[in-house]
């Protein structure tokens, strides 16, 4: 080996070198850059759902309450410009509602049917029989929240209309059967006709059966029940409704009829 020669040993050539430090966006890569952009993504479809989702449909909420309440208000508007003429309509259908409930009585019982016979007696010739007589039923009832709606004086709680009907079995003649139709509509009860049947009595020539009706009334206003001025009859009476005394006016009216046709067909030969 030569003089003076160097050699470098395995420690001299494994001399530790100084580290080089890299760029900080060097470690930005392309996978970071997704990952950051997907973040961003996610942070804006969350905003939209929980933020302006939220703000759009309380904004549609406002519009449609707004809408209603303009809608509320123009009508009230409405309301005020055509108040005096609404009061003049009210006063109106009051003024109706009482000539309506006037038509009828507070009440009707048995004592006003009773009365109707013997008025109808006292026009006509007819006999009854019997007189068939039902319980009170309701018909119709106002609710109290439409009568306090009505704010009229005279009414109760509320209105209830009612019927009571009774079956009037009697001997009549056609002419006076007529007769006794018209004044039932004359009476002052209201009075509806429901049915009536007859035969003819060949033998007597008089007519046999009945006519049903019926005795409205309506309950819940300030007018009292009026009762029939009704005769008292003397005490131990048998025949209340004359039924004999009509009997043989019957058969005397039929008798007259009967001989005039004959005069009439006489003559007329």
């Amino acid at each position: 080996m030569a003089k003076g020669k160097k050699v470098k040993t395995k420690k001299e050539k494994k001399e530790k070198q100084p580290r080089e430090y890299k760029p900080l966006k060097t470690y930005f890569t392309q996978k970071t850059f997704l990952g950051v952009t997907l973040v961003g993504v996610l942070a804006l479809v969350a905003v939209y759902v929980f933020v302006y989702t939220d703000y759009t449909e309380r904004t549609t909420e406002l519009i449609a309450s707004n809408e209603e309440l303009q809608s509320i208000v123009t009508e009230l508007e409405d309301y005020n410009t055509n108040m005096e003429q609404y009061k003049i309509e009210i006063e109106e259908i009051k003024t109706e509602i009482n000539a309506i409930l006037d038509q009828y009585p507070s009440d009707a019982r048995e004592e006003d049917m009773i009365m109707l016979a013997e008025n109808l007696q006292k026009r006509n010739v007819i006999d009854f029989d019997a007189i068939n007589m039902d319980e009170k039923e309701p018909v119709y009832t106002v609710e109290p929240y439409l009568v306090q709606a009505a704010a009229m004086e005279g009414l109760d709680e509320s209105l209830v209309f009612t019927q009571k009907q009774a079956v009037y079995v009697n001997e009549t003649t056609y002419p006076n059967l007529k007769a006794v139709i018209e004044q039932i509509y004359e009476s002052d009860n209201r009075i509806g006709i429901n049915n009536i049947v007859y035969t003819k009595n060949e033998e007597f020539g008089v007519l046999e059966g009945n006519f049903d009706i019926y005795f409205y009334s309506v309950a819940g206003t300030d007018k009292e029940y009026v009762a029939p001025n009704i005769t008292p009859y003397i005490k131990g009476t048998k025949d209340p409704f004359k039924s004999e005394e009509i009997a043989r006016q019957i058969a005397l009216d039929m008798l007259e009829e009967s001989l005039e046709g004959e005069e009439g067909g006489l003559g007329g030969g």
